[in-house]
């Protein structure tokens, strides 16, 4: 992933065994977005993919909306019982 916002760079994002690890790389990336769809994706609720079909993140290869949907999948929908 590569962010085109505030902080500038490439990261390698692996997951072995339910365990996730996030690198700086130079590696080319398989998806470009912000640092803020980013943290759409991280706290829940809004899939890569809609923001691929948003034109918020961009693919560089085919089936990485779709990987990073199965990655960043949770269980449960994010909720918060209190209003501020």
């Amino acid at each position: 992933m590569r962010s085109t916002f505030g902080e500038h760079g490439r990261y390698l994002l692996t997951v072995r065994d339910g365990k996730a690890d996030c690198v700086p790389t130079d590696r080319e990336p398989d998806l470009s977005l912000d640092v803020s769809d980013l943290g759409s994706v991280y706290l829940g609720g809004t899939a890569p993919s809609t923001l691929v079909r948003a034109g918020h993140i961009r693919p560089h290869r085919p089936g990485a909306a779709i990987l990073a949907d199965a990655l960043f999948r949770a269980e449960r929908s994010p909720h918060c019982l209190h209003w501020f």
